[in-house]
C-alpha cells in the first residue's frame, strides 16, 4: 500500500467477503434443513406442494415460492462467482438484488441474527438494514470492480 493512500480493498477482497456471506447463508439453510430431518430443496418442494393444495392454488403463493427458490439457487452461483472473483459478477449481484429484497434475504447474512438479539420484531429497522445491506453489496462489488481495471 502506498503512503497516504488509506485502506483500499481490492476487487478480490470484496468478492471474497461477499462470497463468504453467501456461503454462510447456504450453510445455514442446509444446516437448518438437516437438523429438522429435511432434505434441502426436495422437502421444500414437497411441503410447498401440500401447502399450495391446501390454500386452493393461490398464484401469489406460487410466485413467492418460485422467487424464493430462484433466489436460493442464484446464491449458489453468486457464491461461486464471488469466491473466484469473476470479473462479470457485478451483473449477477445487481440482478440478484431485487430477488433478495422481495424474499427478504440480506446479503449480510448475520443481520437477522443481530436483529433478533438487539431488537426483535422491529420491522422498519430490519427493512432499512436489508436495503443498506444490498446497497453495500452492489456498490462495493461494482466500485471495486471498476477500480480494479
Amino acid at each position: 500500500m502506498q503512503k497516504g493512500a488509506g485502506m483500499k480493498l481490492s476487487f478480490r477482497q470484496v468478492c471474497l467477503f461477499w462470497g463468504v456471506m453467501d456461503v454462510l447463508y447456504l450453510a445455514t439453510y442446509v444446516w437448518k434443513s438437516s437438523t429438522q430431518g429435511r432434505i434441502p430443496f426436495v422437502d421444500d418442494i414437497i411441503n410447498f406442494s401440500a401447502l399450495y393444495s391446501e390454500q386452493g392454488g393461490s398464484y401469489w403463493l406460487l410466485i413467492l415460492f418460485v422467487l424464493s427458490m430462484i433466489t436460493t439457487l442464484s446464491i449458489i452461483f453468486s457464491a461461486l462467482f464471488l469466491l473466484t472473483a469473476w470479473n462479470k459478477v457485478g451483473y449477477l449481484v445487481a440482478a440478484q438484488t431485487p430477488l433478495r429484497l422481495l424474499v427478504v434475504v440480506p446479503s449480510l447474512t448475520f443481520l437477522p441474527w443481530i436483529m433478533k438479539w438487539i431488537n426483535p420484531g422491529n420491522v422498519a429497522v430490519s427493512l432499512f438494514l436489508l436495503l443498506i445491506s444490498e446497497a453495500l453489496k452492489v456498490s462495493s462489488v461494482i466500485i471495486s470492480g471498476k477500480l480494479n481495471k
